[in-house]
C-alpha cells in the first residue's frame, strides 16, 4: 500500500515528537528540564506561536498550559500534588495538545514534545518513588506508561497523556499503600524510644489537650469515640494526622489511606495523609474523621469536601467556637483544637523521608510523630480504662498519661476558610470525590493559617 504524503508527514512528526520525549526522559537530570519547567517552556513557545496562528487554537493552548502550571498544583518542579487534584496537570496539558493539533507552524513539534515529556516524567518519577510498593499497582503503572509511549509514537497524543495520567495515578496508589504500611506498623521499641525523647527533651514542645469532666461521654457503637474534624489544606492538620495514624494503629487497623499535601503555595508545606475515604476498625475505640475542607481552591476559600452531622457540628460549637482545625475530641474527656506540635518540624520533607525515618528513634521527625502519637495514646487509654493492657501498661504511655496536664507547647490551627455557600451546614451527606476538582487557579488568601 502506498501511503499519502500527508500520512507520511504525520508519521514523521509522531516519530520526531516521540524521540524528543524519550531523549528528554533519558537525558541527565541537569540537561533535561523538570516537568514543571518543561511545561513552562512549552507555554513560552505557545505564546510565541500565537501571533502566527490564524485561529484561537494557540491562545486556547496557552490558557490550558497556564492552568497546568498553576502554583497550587505543584509541590515542586518535579512533583505535582497528590491525586485527585494533581491530575489537573494532565487534564490541562492534554487540552493544550488538542488545541495545538490543528496547527502546522514551525516549532509546534518541539512544543508538543515538551508537553509529552513533562507528563511522562511526572509518571516515571512517581513510579520510581513507589519502588517496593504493591506489585500489581506498579505493574499497572508501568503498563500504562508503555501504552503512552506507543500512543505517542503513533501520534495519538491525547491518548498518550491519558495513559501517562493513569500510570501516575496507579503509581501514587502504590506509593500510598507502601507508606501507609510503614506508618501503621512502627516498631513498638522505636515508638517508645522516640516518644520518650520527645517527652524529656527540649528540641520541641508538645501542646496538651483541654481536660474535660463530661456528664455524658462521647461514644459510638458502644465504644469511646475519637472524633476528628480537619481540612486537607491545613498544615496543622497535616502534622496531626501523622501522629494520629501511628497512635490509633496501636488500637486498631486503618484501610484506604491516601496521600495528601497541605496548600502548596502557603508555608509551612506538609505532606501527609487524608482521612477522606479511609476506614478504621478497632475492638477498643471508634474513630470518626471528617475532612470538612479539601485542598482545592474555590474562591473565596476552599472547596468543601465533607459535611458535619448536627451532633458533630454541636461538638465544635461547644468546644471550638472559632471552628479552627484540627479538632480532636477523645470521648469528650480530652479536647484538642490545635496541632500537638508545630508543623514546621516536618515541613518540606517528602512522604518517603518521613515514613522511612520511622525506624530511627533519634530522628527529629520521628520524635515529633511519636510524641504526637503517645499524647493521643495516653488519652485513648484513659478513655478505654487502660485497654488494651499491652499498649496502655507500657512505661512511656503511663508517663504521657501523667504528663497530659503539664504539656504547654504550642502547635497551631487553621481558621475555617470562607465558602461561597457560607459555613458548612449540618447534614450527613459527604461531597462527591469529583467535587474536589475545582479551579486550578491561585489558592485563595483565606486558605492561609497562622500558628
Amino acid at each position: 500500500m502506498i501511503r499519502s504524503p500527508i500520512s507520511r508527514g504525520r508519521g514523521a512528526l509522531a516519530v520526531l515528537i516521540f524521540c524528543g520525549v524519550l531523549c528528554g526522559s533519558a537525558a541527565a537530570a541537569g540537561a533535561a528540564p523538570a516537568p514543571k519547567a518543561a511545561l513552562r517552556q512549552a507555554l513560552r513557545r505557545v505564546h510565541a506561536l500565537a501571533p502566527q496562528a490564524s485561529t484561537r487554537a494557540a491562545s486556547d493552548a496557552a490558557a490550558a498550559l497556564a492552568r497546568a502550571t498553576a502554583p497550587g498544583l505543584w509541590i515542586n518542579g518535579r512533583e505535582a500534588d497528590a491525586p485527585p487534584y494533581g491530575r489537573n496537570v494532565f487534564t490541562a496539558s492534554g487540552q493544550a495538545l488538542e488545541d495545538l493539533a490543528g496547527l502546522s507552524l514551525p516549532g509546534r513539534a518541539t512544543t508538543v514534545g515538551l508537553i509529552l515529556a513533562a507528563d511522562r516524567g511526572l509518571a516515571d518519577d512517581t513510579i520510581a518513588q513507589a519502588h517496593g510498593g504493591p506489585a500489581a499497582l506498579l505493574a499497572t503503572a508501568r503498563k500504562a506508561l508503555s501504552a503512552g509511549d506507543r500512543q505517542a509514537r503513533a501520534g495519538n497524543l491525547s491518548a498518550a497523556v491519558g495513559s501517562y495520567a493513569k500510570a501516575w495515578q496507579a503509581a501514587f496508589g502504590s506509593l500510598a499503600r507502601l507508606l501507609a504500611s510503614e506508618v501503621t506498623h512502627v516498631p513498638s521499641g522505636v515508638l517508645a524510644a522516640a516518644a520518650a525523647q520527645a517527652l524529656s527533651g527540649t528540641r520541641f514542645g508538645m501542646a496538651g489537650p483541654k481536660i474535660e469532666h463530661p456528664s455524658k461521654p462521647l461514644t459510638f457503637g458502644g465504644k469511646p469515640e475519637v472524633f476528628y474534624a480537619g481540612s486537607e489544606a491545613c498544615p496543622f492538620c497535616g502534622v496531626q494526622r501523622w501522629g494520629m495514624i501511628v497512635g490509633l494503629s496501636q488500637f486498631g487497623t486503618f484501610s484506604n489511606l491516601h496521600l495528601m499535601q497541605s496548600v502548596a503555595t502557603t508555608p509551612p508545606q506538609v505532606r501527609t495523609f487524608t482521612f477522606f475515604g479511609s476506614g478504621y476498625r478497632s475492638a477498643y475505640v471508634s474513630f470518626i474523621p471528617v475532612e470538612v475542607w479539601s485542598n482545592v481552591p474555590k474562591p473565596p476559600g476552599l472547596a468543601r469536601l465533607q459535611r458535619l452531622t448536627p451532633p458533630e457540628a454541636a461538638l465544635l460549637h461547644e468546644f471550638d467556637p472559632p471552628d479552627e482545625t484540627p479538632f480532636v475530641d477523645v470521648a469528650n474527656r480530652f479536647i484538642t483544637d490545635s496541632s500537638t506540635v508545630d508543623p514546621q518540624l516536618i515541613a518540606h520533607k517528602s512522604w518517603t523521608q518521613l515514613a522511612g525515618a520511622l525506624t530511627d528513634p533519634n530522628n527529629l521527625s520521628t520524635q515529633v510523630i511519636a510524641g504526637e502519637a503517645e499524647v493521643l495514646t495516653a488519652e485513648v487509654c484513659e478513655a478505654t480504662g487502660g485497654n488494651p493492657q499491652l499498649v496502655c501498661s507500657s512505661t512511656v504511655v503511663q508517663q504521657y498519661e501523667a504528663a497530659l496536664p503539664t504539656l504547654t507547647g504550642k502547635g497551631g490551627s487553621c481558621p475555617a476558610p470562607p465558602s461561597p455557600g457560607g459555613p458548612p451546614p449540618a447534614g450527613d451527606a459527604a461531597a462527591s470525590p469529583h467535587d474536589r476538582t475545582g479551579s486550578s487557579g491561585p489558592v485563595a488568601t483565606a486558605a492561609r493559617c497562622q500558628g
